[in-house]
């Protein structure tokens, strides 16, 4: 559905760039049918309404300036292409063995899952701050009704080379199930990185990393 006012692709009550109501809320209040809406931001499933309050962005954006780089594994190549000289470099092998070796099926990686005690909006900023806390920068999200899965960069390491993270949300009565899973192409091994990445992540979700509180408004009746 798109806002008959801006214009942007919106689902709900209200669109979330705007404000305005929906063309198909309005036919549902013509009916007498007023679907209950979130009281508040941290009870939304939708992704770009979660992103686009004001003082969840400063938060996350705040995590993404305490970020400290580490050393990639194309770093770690380059270094040894100028210590160790074989006449081939390094990096060159790894930027093509890794594909190569992903066309066949060799990947690593490792999933879990924890339930939180918080609504589901909550527990997506948590997650976002999180991944910009560890430099895991945002590829996409898919959005679902009461779910939504966001897919984020893994960066490349000395231990393994570059992979996705993918993280699903779901509502669960008044609860939120949340279930990250690594993802390394080309690479069977990765020394313990799937773990440490979620052990990071799971660890830090169960805090509220500075969010601010539920804004809870009235409804109409």
């Amino acid at each position: 559905m798109f806002c008959s006012h801006c214009g942007v692709k919106a689902s709900g009550n209200f669109c979330y760039q705007c404000g305005n109501r929906l063309a198909q809320a309005d036919a549902s209040a013509k009916e007498g049918l007023v679907p209950a809406l979130p009281t508040s931001w941290d009870e939304e499933a939708d992704y770009e309404r979660v992103v686009a309050h004001p003082e969840v962005r400063t938060v996350i954006a705040s995590h993404a300036a305490q970020a400290q780089p580490g050393l990639s594994a194309e770093a770690l190549l380059e270094i040894a292409d100028k210590v160790v000289p074989i006449g081939i470099s390094y990096s060159a092998m790894a930027a093509v063995a890794q594909p190569m070796w992903a066309s066949l099926g060799v990947r690593t990686g490792k999933e879990r899952s924890a339930v939180l005690a918080v609504p589901i909006g909550r527990a997506m900023a948590r997650v976002l701050c999180s991944l910009a806390k560890n430099q895991q920068s945002v590829q996409r999200a898919e959005q679902a009704t009461d779910a939504c899965t966001i897919q984020a960069e893994l960066p490349s390491s000395i231990w393994a080379m570059k992979g996705t993270l993918t993280v699903k949300l779901i509502r669960q009565d008044g609860n939120c199930v949340v279930t990250g899973a690594t993802n390394i192409p080309g690479q069977a091994y990765d020394w313990g990185m799937s773990q440490r990445v979620l052990d990071a992540l799971f660890q830090e979700i169960q805090q509220d990393l500075g969010l601010p509180p539920a804004d809870h408004r009235s409804q109409a009746a």
